[in-house]
Order: structure tokens, then sequence, then C-alpha cells
């Protein structure tokens, strides 16, 4: 009988122990499957993805925009009453007593400026060497030869054709008649051995060529 209350201490020491070791296997045990939750949890994408899907938004219906068009009526075109302008080269309209350079400035051709020569006389002012062909010291002398060449010159008798510059020397041309005879006959090279537009300039004195086609 005395030996009993030393057993009963011993096995209620005994039973504590267990009683301890097994509340810490628990708590262990907890530990372990709070930590495989978490785990788990991080690993699956599908909470994340449903956390991150965008949110559609609804439709907003907007107004209709009215367009106005607005349409431009051209106004009619209102016809000038007023008399033409007469045409270059119509030269019955211009007064008298005007000069080559005069018709030049207003924009007439050589052609319009003969027409103009003959209607009031011929007038010497357009032709100064008198040779009977106005304005050619004015005008180009492409132009001048185009309109003469093969035309009849009134008042003058030209020799036949395949002169030379010396031969229409030997006759007393005077050079004016010389370069009248060179137009009329088509400005041959065998007067103008340079071809630079000026015949018999080396037959006829320089100061005569020079007052014809400079001065």
């Amino acid at each position: 009988m005395n030996g009993e209350p030393s057993t009963r201490t011993h096995c209620q020491r005994g039973n504590a122990t267990l009683a301890a070791l097994g509340g810490v296997a628990v708590g262990v045990i907890l530990v372990l499957l709070t930590w495989l939750v978490v785990l788990m949890t991080k690993d699956d994408p599908a909470p994340r993805a449903a956390d991150t899907a965008p949110v559609a938004s609804a439709p907003v219906a907007s107004a209709p925009v009215s367009v106005t068009t607005k349409t431009v009526v051209p106004k009619p075109t209102v016809k000038g009453t007023s008399n033409p302008a007469p045409a270059v080269g119509d030269v019955r309209s211009l007064p008298a007593g005007l000069f080559c350079r005069d018709l030049k400035a207003k924009g007439y051709g050589y052609v319009a400026a003969v027409d103009y020569w003959r209607l009031h006389g011929q007038p010497n002012q357009m032709d100064a060497d008198r040779n009977g062909i106005p304005c050619e010291t004015v005008y180009p002398r492409s132009d001048v030869a185009a309109y003469w060449n093969g035309r009849e010159i009134s008042g003058v008798v030209f020799w036949s054709a395949g002169l030379y510059c010396r031969d229409l020397v030997a006759r007393g041309a005077s050079y004016s008649e010389a370069v009248r005879y060179w137009w009329y006959y088509g400005m041959p090279d065998r007067m103008d051995a340079d071809r630079n537009g000026i015949p018999c300039e080396t037959v006829y004195s320089a100061a005569t060529v020079n007052a014809f086609w400079f001065l």
C-alpha cells in the first residue's frame, strides 16, 4: 500500500507527456496543411485570370448627327455689249502719222506695218532711204525678207536673176538696190558669203553698209 502513490504519480506524468507530444504533433500538422494550401493557391492562375479579366463596358449609343447640305447656284454671266477691240493686224482704225516704231510698240507685225504704209500713201517717214521697203530697220530682217521675197516692189526695175554683188556695182546699183535685189531673189548665199544676213558687205564700203543697217 505504501507503493501506490508513487505509481500513480508516474502514470500522471506519462499521460501529461503524451498529451504534450500529441498537441505538438497536431500543431505541426496544422502548419503543414496551411503551407500546402498557400502553395496551391499561389500556383493556380485561375484566380488571377479572374481578377485581371477586363470588364466589358456596355456600348454607348451615339446620337445621330444631322448633315445640312447647301447648294450653290452659279450666277449667270452677263455678256458685255461693248464693241470688241480690233484684232492686231487691222490698221484701218489707227490715226495717220505713226512711225514704224509706233506700230511695233502697239504689237503690230511687219505685214500690218506695210499695210499701214500703203494705206497712208507710202510716207517717207516709214521708208527713210526711200527704197520702197518700209520699216526695214525696225522689224527683224527675217520678217522683212519673208514678206518681200517674190513680191513686186512698185517703181523698182530688177535686173535678171543670178547676178553677184560685183555685177550690181558694175551696173551702177546703189546698196539699197542691191539689198532689194537680194531680198527679191530669195537671199542667195552668193551675195552673202558669211551668211550673216547682210549682203554685199565686202563689195560696198563699210560706211555705206553700216548706214543702211545700223543708222
